[in-house]
């Protein structure tokens, strides 16, 4: 059995557009080879030559070792995805999607119309497109035809895919889709021979890259090998007009040098780790010819960005990436590279502006992901063999960085330790001295009640000493999902309550933990006291979401609702006291209530009053 699932063997072709000229060119199993093509008439001549069997084609087109021919064709084991889509405008997006392969009766009516719907909308589910599958394709924009389209071909499931141009009129979100469909389908077990113009396209999808100029195939790699060095991609193309490093290789790789030992100079001192990657930050841009530099430190565990610190040459530089393609480089494990020629380029960001080219890189320590080092141009640029190893050493550099402050707060936690319950200890001498004051003005409370709540609030805060303290990185931060989930576990008790939680991964220093879980335990519990007297069963819906750089909190209830005549200023209860301080004084934060309902008590925080700076 042959290696190769396609091959093409010293193809020759002409016709008035142009010709090809001894084309060899394999294709393995499951594997996506990429053809770049700068030429509109090679690429359409080429297409031709793969499906003309006339005697003026010489060479063979091979599957699994056998000639193709119609006949092989029309077994649609080989498809061909042209580049405008081949559909019949006055038939619906569901009869497109089974035009070859119509689902039948036996008997009237002919056709079986609802299995030929189920499988169109079966079919459009799977690749996440949203249309309708009804509606006549004539009145579809491009873009959706193109839709309709690629689902036909995915929808035969062929073993082998041409594809020409195939993201050519989609949107940012839909190529991003489309790359999707082509990585699972390859990991089913499919094959694709992709065409394109766009170099970029070959990084990002390919296993094998091949160029067609001039006629013949210039040159070819491995995508593993462009990627480390994607100007030896761009010296087989005739406008290879990049910016690239240049310059004396010899004091290029000394600048380097003298990067790595001033940043090991910071490894093996007591700076902070904010202060070395700084460092790092700004050497990667010197090094790397940027404009600036930014490195994403990511929590492991739920796949969270907790920080993010930048260098940048000019201060109107933005290459703020969505924190979801953060996350989703950092998984590639590997260069990621994208330019302004790029179809998804802009939709990547938060906030850009002015910037054409970047390159991201992972931090690993021991394979897990601990952050990204993305590095962004003014102008667009390739880097060479020899920057891709500079940058993998500065991301070495910065997963040392940041085990080494692991392994030192490890070695500092049981002495931390003892700060904290110190702290936590005045922290309950001080609550208990609330409650005494509270006491003598309210003497009808009942000691149980007194006692309830004096409990309550100690095991808030001892809940966020027995997280830190069970953190296995050794770190002072602490997830304030996992503070509300805690306390909500221990005052959960009534089974008649049900929570529903709707949280971010929100990082917060341990400093403003406590104060965290007291609020949380305040809000919780007089829910659990007061809003449900006189009922036989209640919800409460916490939400914690972070946006518009604020933290928004919000705990509802469908209970009794509050008195009408309330009011904040008048309180009575130290619960909500302590949580209007600690929104008010120490966040400079917003309390609001809502009586609609229930009760809803929504606080807002300014995102550098809590979040780690």
């Amino acid at each position: 059995m042959s290696e190769f699932i396609y091959q093409i063997k010293n193809l020759t072709y002409h016709n008035s557009d142009g010709y090809i000229d001894n084309i060899n060119l394999n294709l393995g199993f499951k594997q996506v080879h990429v053809l770049i093509v700068k030429n509109s008439s090679e690429q359409s001549v080429f297409i031709h030559s793969l499906r003309a069997f006339e005697e003026d084609v010489q060479g063979k087109v091979l599957f699994k070792g056998k000639r193709v021919d119609e006949n092989l064709l029309n077994k649609r084991d080989v498809v061909l995805l042209h580049q405008k889509p081949v559909l019949v405008n006055n038939l619906s997006v569901a009869e497109n999607l089974s035009l070859t392969n119509i689902p039948r009766r036996k008997f009237f009516p002919l056709i079986n119309w609802k299995k030929l719907k189920k499988t169109a909308q079966e079919i459009l589910d799977k690749l996440d497109f949203e249309l309708n599958y009804n509606i006549k394709v004539g009145n579809l924009s491009r873009e959706n035809k193109k839709i309709v389209y690629i689902a036909q071909v995915f929808m035969k499931n062929p073993q082998v895919i041409i594809m020409h141009e195939p993201t050519e009129g989609l949107s940012a979100q839909n190529v991003s889709k489309l790359y999707r469909i082509i990585q699972d389908y390859k990991e089913n077990g499919g094959s694709v021979i992709y065409i394109t113009k766009q170099w970029e396209e070959a990084l990002k999808l390919g296993d094998q890259i091949s160029v067609l100029s001039k006629g013949r195939i210039s040159g070819g790699l491995s995508a593993d090998i462009a990627k480390k060095d994607p100007q030896s991609l761009l010296n087989m193309l005739e406008d290879y007009k990049y910016k690239g490093s240049g310059g004396d290789k010899e004091a290029g790789t000394q600048s380097v040098l003298d990067a790595v030992f001033k940043a090991a100079e910071f490894l093996t001192s007591e700076y902070e780790l904010k202060d070395v990657l700084l460092l790092l930050a700004k050497e990667v841009t010197k090094v790397m010819n940027a404009d600036g530099c930014v490195i994403d430190l990511i929590d492991e565990s739920t796949s969270t960005i907790i920080d993010s610190l930048e260098f940048k040459t000019k201060k109107e530089f933005q290459a703020q990436l969505k924190k979801e393609v953060i996350i989703k480089i950092a998984q590639q494990s590997d260069i990621y590279y994208s330019n302004q020629q790029d179809r998804v380029f802009n939709s990547l960001f938060e906030k850009m502006n002015k910037i054409k080219t970047i390159i991201c890189i992972p931090v690993l320590i021991r394979s897990q992901i601990t952050g990204i080092i993305q590095i962004y141009y003014e102008d667009f640029y390739v880097y060479s063999k020899e920057e891709s190893k500079y940058l993998s050493a500065f991301a070495r550099h910065a997963a040392i960085a940041i085990e080494s402050t692991r392994l030192m707060g490890r070695s500092a936690l049981l002495q931390e330790s003892h700060h904290r319950i110190k702290n936590n200890l005045q922290s309950i001498v001080g609550l208990i001295s609330l409650q005494k004051r509270f006491i003598d003005k309210n003497p009808q409370k009942s000691i149980d009640d007194i006692l309830d709540n004096i409990t309550s609030r100690v095991k808030s805060i001892a809940a966020v000493h027995d997280l830190l303290s069970r953190d296995k990185l050794g770190r002072s931060i602490i997830n304030v999902k996992k503070i509300i989930e805690v306390i909500v576990d221990f005052i959960n008790i009534d089974a008649k309550i049900t929570i529903y939680l709707d949280l971010d991964n929100i990082f917060i220093p341990y400093s403003k933990a406590s104060s965290i879980a007291l609020i949380i335990n305040e809000l919780v519990l007089n829910c659990f006291k007061h809003a449900f007297l006189g009922k036989d069963a209640g919800t409460v819906h916490i939400q914690c979401k972070r946006f518009n750089e604020k933290v928004f909190l919000s705990v509802k209830d469908n209970g009794v609702g509050l008195a009408a005549n309330f009011d904040l200023s008048k309180l009575d209860s130290l619960g909500l006291s302590i949580v209007y301080a600690i929104v008010t004084n120490e966040f400079h934060g917003k309390m609001d209530f809502d009586n609609r309902d229930g009760t809803e008590v929504k606080i807002t925080l300014p995102d550098q009053k809590i979040l780690i700076k």
